[in-house]
């Protein structure tokens, strides 16, 4: 079942992506011809991937952020206009505007969203980078256009949501749909970050400053060594280092990327060798292969970068931007750059500043014991309870998130208890959760089995003993003894 929901998850993405694809293109192409509705249209079908894919806790974030999102488009696009004609203040801009969402989630979940949100549109530029335009051409038309297009994904997205996503999908994709019994307070939320305050900088800042870094490294090497495609290397450095997770994660997916990259481009040229390859045979196969990446994705990032990197070529091959040496040099030429600017990542992850990927594994642990503290706390209305498990499952997704690193450090033939351990431990807090609702109301045993697992992440950080505290905090939601 989990597969299927999977599957039905990406076919609604796509077909938001599809939606605002066709109609931003024939919206332009209608009124200013086919030349000028590509871009916009692939802008649209971006940023509607991206939208759909964020984890919104509810309705009200959502309109929130759809109504700022073409204004921060506009901005965006005004950013890639200067990416084309005044390179360096282009590039000063777009690290400032991937970098200072970084450090914004200091301030919580909502400096977080905000970023997210600043970001968004940045990233569909370094896929759909900005057109060369005649001297004197004023930016603000294509910044109309990147707003329009940030509108239809969002009223296209909005209604995937609406009338596809949460009939057939439920609101949580991690449990029950109903929210539990409210039960007796529990510690506060804020109790979650145990041990005295660290003099060090917050991971977030960190993590600002190492994706500044690290693309600052990749527009100087894309300029010096592809430069006409140097947003190739500044892609591969944001993507290895978003979402950054330690520096072990950033290892981890630069292996996935460059994997996915070569598999994809010897697909991608193999179509491209196909006699019967016209427009609307690639428009079919984007589509596809998009449908499959977003399904696949679920399972390892090294599909969708197998994904992107076909779609990214037929995109290229039909708008005749391949490189020089011609489709053949393909290969090589965009395995080079994914390469360098994966290692660029890699090198601003563990020499910059370096992150933890144990420190990131506590943290996260930290927000889930909080958000389960406040789901199994005080009295409150059904809204209330609501709000309550869509956290729990957001802190739930953000510690699965980290499982795939840590899984491949397992299969080195690492010993004893390990990180992927307790991942998996903490993964079994949300069956637990929902066979409570039906089992039991013990909330002493709760109450004293989350204290001791919050307990546990105090630094330094042992295995053993966190994974051993949130095995009995499962056995103690289900209504067994706490360990």
């Amino acid at each position: 079942m989990k597969h299927v929901r999977i599957g039905l998850a990406a076919l609604v993405t796509v077909a938001a992506a599809a939606g605002a694809c066709a109609t931003v293109w024939l919206a332009v192409n209608a009124i200013a011809g086919p030349a000028a509705a590509t871009q916009p249209a692939v802008l649209a079908t971006v940023v509607a991937l991206s939208l759909a894919r964020r984890d919104l806790a509810g309705r009200r974030e959502f309109v929130r952020s759809a109504a700022a999102l073409p204004l921060v488009g506009m901005a965006a696009a005004g950013v890639g206009w200067l990416l084309v004609d005044v390179p360096p203040l282009g590039a000063v801009l777009f690290i400032a505007g991937m970098s200072v969402p970084i450090w914004l989630r200091r301030f919580g979940p909502l400096g977080a969203r905000v970023g997210a949100l600043i970001a968004l549109p940045l990233t569909a530029m370094l896929v759909v980078p900005a057109a060369p335009e005649a001297p004197g051409t004023p930016w603000w038309p294509a910044a109309l256009l990147a707003a329009g297009a940030g509108a239809v994904a969002t009223l296209w997205v909005t209604a995937a949501r609406e009338l596809l996503m949460r009939p057939w999908l439920g609101r949580s994709q991690h449990g029950t749909a109903h929210p539990p019994r409210a039960t007796r307070p529990t510690s506060r939320p804020s109790e979650a970050r145990s041990g005295p305050p660290s003099r060090r900088l917050p991971a977030s800042t960190r993590m600002a400053v190492q994706m500044a870094t690290a693309l600052a490294a990749a527009f100087v090497t894309g300029w010096l060594l592809f430069p006409s495609h140097a947003m190739w290397i500044v892609l591969t450095a944001y993507i290895v280092n978003a979402g950054n997770r330690g520096r072990g994660d950033v290892l981890h997916k630069s292996g996935l990327r460059v994997t996915g990259a070569v598999g994809g481009t010897v697909i991608a040229l193999l179509l491209l060798s196909l006699p019967t390859l016209d427009v609307r045979t690639t428009t079919l196969l984007v589509f596809v292969t998009l449908f499959a990446g977003t399904w696949l994705r679920a399972y390892s990032y090294a599909y969708w970068a197998l994904a992107v990197t076909i779609i990214l070529t037929l995109l290229q091959h039909v708008a005749g931007a391949g490189p020089a040496a011609g489709e053949a040099g393909l290969l090589a030429e965009r395995v080079a750059a994914i390469v360098v600017g994966a290692l660029l990542g890699i090198g601003a992850a563990w020499f910059v500043l370096p992150v933890r990927s144990s420190d990131v594994l506590r943290r996260r642990l930290s927000d889930l014991l909080a958000a389960l503290a406040a789901l199994v706390g005080a009295d409150r209305s059904a809204h209330d309870a609501e709000e309550d498990e869509a956290a729990f499952r957001s802190a739930l997704r953000r510690v699965e998130e980290l499982a795939p690193a840590h899984r491949a450090r397992r299969r080195l033939g690492a010993k004893g208890i390990q990180p992927i351990d307790c991942v998996e431990a903490a993964c079994g807090l949300g069956p637990a959760v929902a066979e409570r609702v039906e089992e039991t109301d013990d909330d002493e045993r709760v109450d004293l089995a989350i204290r001791r697992a919050r307990a546990s992440l105090r630094p330094p950080f042992d295995a053993d003993e966190v994974h051993r505290r949130l095995v009995g905090l499962a056995a103690a939601l289900r209504g067994g003894t706490v360990a």
